[in-house]
């Protein structure tokens, strides 16, 4: 839907077009609160990233198939000063608890 406004100073705004999607309610106010936490709103959020993928002709993020949990091993992997570390195979085991 596009529609036309007049702004306060009577002059004829851009035409607007309304985006409707549906997504998990969980997940639009987990959205929510990230972007109140940065002072914007919803539609900022989809208004910027729209703009940010005509004006680079790509996506502003990188997809990815990947489990959450394979991402977070790729990324541990990048930084292993976050590993855990062993003395041997034996104080891994013990440490596992296995």
């Amino acid at each position: 839907m596009v529609s036309t406004r007049r702004g306060f100073d009577g002059h004829q705004k851009k035409p607007e077009a309304r985006l409707n999607i549906r997504l998990d309610p969980q997940l639009k106010a987990k959205a929510t609160a990230v972007a109140e936490d940065m002072g914007i709103d919803l539609s900022t959020v989809v208004r910027l990233t729209l703009t940010q993928m005509v004006k680079d002709r790509q996506l502003p993020f990188m997809p990815t198939a990947l489990p959450a949990d394979t991402l977070e091993a790729l990324d541990d992997a990048d930084h292993p000063e976050r590993l855990n570390q062993y003395a041997s195979a034996e104080d891994m085991w013990r440490k596992l608890g296995v």
